[in-house]
């Protein structure tokens, strides 16, 4: 085991000869996930060694690089280590389980992780799960959410949708409709129901369709672009050069978006 222990010696290093692993599978640090382990680092010190290994001549962090930066931005001269020899393969496992098991990881960051925990340790999802502490369904949904598209990925870190949005995302395989549909949901911030009935009305096009509609063979493959774009029935019918492109919507929410799409104010519905 990589972890500290009871007989491990601790040494005091400078700050400086420390460095972090380029194996670290955390993508960033944030200010705000750093300002409370620097309030506990300035009150009580640094409790808990950082793990590190010998890299020519510099100390390579193995786990505790918020520490680290933490005890950089309250100008601390020496940090506690622990040395430990150890391979790439047993740094990256250590860091990953790590971050999974203690860190604010954003839901994609985490996803990634088990990812690589299954891809480059072919761990299955019963061993991740017992490994960071979570329940095998937990790990199962985190992962299903590198299914969407990276802007729905994005607007997830950002808070543009949330959770529960992005699991309705999933139910839509296109990503591009799952992109327009996140990009509408932060556009008029749209709740999660609301989102189940957009999702439902694109996955089930037939369902609210006008009665006794037919629609021609040439037309029906562009009626069916049409209704995964706007999220609702949409139907074409010809005569001749003439014809008619009828939008069906079911109350008065799914009119204003649609308004909205087409750039109508429709404040005063």
């Amino acid at each position: 085991m990589l972890a500290a222990n009871a007989q491990d010696q601790v040494l005091q290093v400078g700050l400086g000869e420390v460095v972090p692993s380029p194996l670290q599978p955390r993508r960033q640090f944030t200010e705000e996930q750093l300002a409370e382990l620097v309030e506990s680092i300035r009150e009580h010190g640094i409790i808990q060694p950082l793990i590190v290994r010998e890299v020519d001549g510099k100390y390579e962090l193995i786990a505790g690089e918020r520490r680290w930066r933490a005890a950089g931005k309250l100008g601390k001269e020496n940090v506690p280590i622990i040395v430990r020899e150890a391979s790439d393969r047993d740094v990256l496992e250590m860091a990953l389980i790590e971050n999974l098991q203690r860190e604010n990881l954003t839901p994609i960051e985490e996803a990634f992780g088990y990812v690589r925990l299954r891809k480059e340790f072919k761990m299955k999802q019963e061993e991740i799960s017992r490994r960071v502490g979570k329940s095998r369904a937990s790990v199962a949904n985190i992962m299903r959410l590198l299914e969407l598209s990276e802007p729905c990925q994005e607007m997830l870190v950002s808070g543009g949708i949330s959770m529960g949005h992005a699991k309705v995302l999933l139910s839509l395989k296109d990503q591009e409709v799952q992109t327009r549909v996140a990009q509408d949901i932060e556009r008029r911030s749209l709740t999660v129901r609301q989102t189940e009935k957009i999702v439902h009305n694109i996955l089930n096009p037939k369902e609210e369709a006008p009665a006794k509609k037919t629609v021609s063979p040439v037309l029906e493959p562009y009626c069916h672009r049409l209704t995964k774009q706007f999220g609702t029935p949409v139907t074409i019918s010809a005569k001749g050069a003439h014809g008619t492109i009828e939008i069906s919507y079911s109350n008065r929410s799914e009119l204003v978006r649609l308004l909205e799409i087409f750039g109508m104010d429709a404040s005063e519905l």
